[in-house]
């Protein structure tokens, strides 16, 4: 664990049961345990995808479990540029793709946000009169150093997409559309003349292939889209319901059930066996054709200009054009939309966090946290010459805590620690602890809970712990002359209740004398690591609610209390062994 000692995290029972079986009741998890006799194990690798901190943990009160990242579902509210501030709707997500549309760019190079500035005066912001460029504050990289130039200095999005790198202009979609419309009509006179090979010097596209330069990821995927778009509604059959036109059955679904209420009233008409769907063969079809001339360019001019002038793995996953492999071929990074979003429990659907809607708002208006609802659990080491503390400082002085070294358990010696719980509940809560006799592991520590079953006081006012100071400590069963006994509590004070473990640390080799051969260069990574799980039961009785009961008045449920109980397990951090 990277978390230093000690330490305490959750486990949540979701990494082995299925979404069916995740809302299972504290009755139903004993009773599985009792049966299985099944004990959490630490050290398994699937246990790292089950055990997180407290603060990371939500709670449903409808299946009366705490929720961990797997466990909940995310619902999008919103979609907002983190630059502008500006709320983008879901139908401009959906079209122009989750970038911001505005003039918010990240730089390709540090990926720092760039402002609009005059070409006249780039370092300066609010400097006027165009042309304009966008320049990196941070690493002063600018569009200048790859010839574009913007007019105004809004709609930079908008202007940017109709500019190639160099100051050449990039055609509209309707452009590329009337471009393959032409090229279509081109090769239907081509195969006319029987003539494909050889296309004729005076096409109307010739010198548009002669000129321009590899095609980029918007115009390969355009003209696809086009392509299959074409071959669908010429396989569409008029009956939707053909057996023979079972396989264009995902793409052209939509088009069947549109002619499945446009023609009910027709009468069918027998229709012949569709030709297969055809591939692309063209680059106005969506044809990637392998380009040996480009390739051979780019190996010249890495000889010529070295290594240092390519783009890294990152920076070229980031650009639009697949095909950039140097710097002078870099564009500005359009900023990535931020969301915010809802969680709900997987199983019954309730809400559990929902945020404010607001973008400027960083409140919540649903925020169920497991803390509010669990108690807490952490453990320290118990100094050798200590007394119960008071119960409004629970903590011991910060010099014993110091001299303990939680890096250097020695093994064989007992060493004891005291395990606190905090109780955020409005309700007394009767804790039961239950831990295996030795941890999981080839290391095998024996562990002790002297008082596994206890109480622990409601989360009253402060002012009730100030009045029960003043009780007698031997009315509060607590080993107040600092004596280590079994079946009594250390301390406790309003919401939080101290007991006592006794760890005796297993030892890293065996020891000598038996005939056993040195074991120490077969131990892996952090198996000297201290881990102990403790398995928590709760019983508490809290108020009824009249929803959950069925009844329609809750005036007629108040004041009545109903018997909950809750289960989970827990690992706890106490150390490291240290070798001897």
């Amino acid at each position: 664990m990277a978390q230093s000692f000690p330490y305490t995290y959750y486990a949540c029972d979701c990494y082995d049961n299925n979404t069916s079986t995740s809302a299972k009741r504290a009755s139903q998890i004993l009773a599985e345990a009792d049966e299985e006799d099944r004990t959490f194990d630490p050290r398994n690798p699937r246990s790292n995808y089950a055990l997180y901190p407290l603060e990371h943990l939500l709670y449903c009160d409808d299946c009366q479990q705490i929720r961990c990242p797997r466990c909940v579902i995310e619902e999008t509210l919103n979609w907002y540029c983190p630059s502008c501030l500006f709320e983008v709707p879901s139908s401009v997500v959906k079209s122009d793709g989750n970038r911001c549309t505005r003039n918010c760019f990240n730089c390709p190079v540090c990926i720092s946000p760039m402002t609009v500035n005059s070409i006249e005066n780039p370092d300066a912001p609010s400097a006027t009169g165009g042309p304009y460029i966008l320049a990196c504050p941070y690493c002063h990289w600018s569009t200048i150093e790859t010839g574009i130039e913007f007019e105004k200095h809004t709609g930079v999005h908008g202007q940017l997409a109709r500019v190639a790198n160099g100051g050449t202009p990039v055609p509209t979609p309707k452009e590329r559309e009337k471009e393959r419309e032409r090229r279509k009509e081109f090769e239907a006179r081509q195969r006319d003349s029987r003539n494909l090979l050889s296309p004729s010097q005076d096409s109307p596209t010739s010198d548009l292939h002669r000129d321009s330069a590899l095609p980029s990821r918007d115009d390969v995927f355009s003209n696809l889209g086009a392509f299959y778009k074409s071959q669908i509604e010429a396989q569409t059959p008029s009956n939707p319901f053909s057996a023979h036109d079972l396989n264009f059955s995902s793409p052209s679904a939509y088009s069947r059930i549109m002619n499945l209420y446009s023609s009910a009233g027709a009468k069918k008409q027998k229709r012949g066996k569709p030709s297969p769907m055809r591939e692309a063969a063209s680059e106005l079809e969506g044809l990637h054709v392998y380009d040996t001339v480009s390739d051979n360019a780019a190996i010249e001019r890495i000889k010529r200009d070295g290594w240092g002038s390519t783009l890294s793995q990152t920076q070229k996953l980031a650009q639009i054009d697949p095909h950039a492999n140097f710097e002078d071929e870099l564009r500005p990074i359009a900023t990535l939309l931020c969301t915010k979003r809802s969680k709900r429990c997987r199983s019954c659907r309730h809400i559990l966090s929902k945020p404010e809607s607001k973008i400027t708002s960083t409140r919540y208006k649903i925020k169920v946290l497991a803390l509010s609802h669990i108690p807490r659990l952490s453990i320290r080491a118990l100094p050798n010459n200590a007394a119960p503390s008071t119960p409004s400082a629970p903590s011991t002085p910060a010099f014993s805590q110091q001299s303990f070294s939680y890096s250097n358990l020695r093994s064989g010696i007992p060493t004891h620690f005291l395990l606190q719980l905090s109780n955020p509940l409005f309700d007394n809560v009767r804790v039961t602890l239950a831990t295996p006799s030795t941890t999981p592991g080839k290391i095998q520590t024996r562990v002790t809970i002297l008082c596994p079953q206890f109480e622990v006081g409601a989360n009253t006012d402060v002012w009730d712990d100030a009045l029960s100071s003043s009780v007698p400590s031997a009315t509060r069963s607590s080993a107040a002359d600092g004596q280590i006994e079994a079946g009594k509590i250390w301390d406790r004070g309003r919401n939080w209740t101290s007991v006592v473990i006794e760890v005796v640390p297993g030892f890293l080799r065996p020891i000598t004398g038996f005939g056993q051969a040195d074991q120490a260069d077969e131990l892996d990574e952090d198996d000297d690591l201290l881990e102990i799980p403790i398995f928590v039961r709760l019983e508490f009785e809290t108020e009824a609610n009249a929803e959950e009961r069925g009844l329609g008045d809750s005036r007629g449920s108040k004041g009545e209390k109903e018997q909950r109980e809750a289960a989970f397990w827990t690992v706890v951090g106490a150390g490291r062994i240290a070798a001897m």
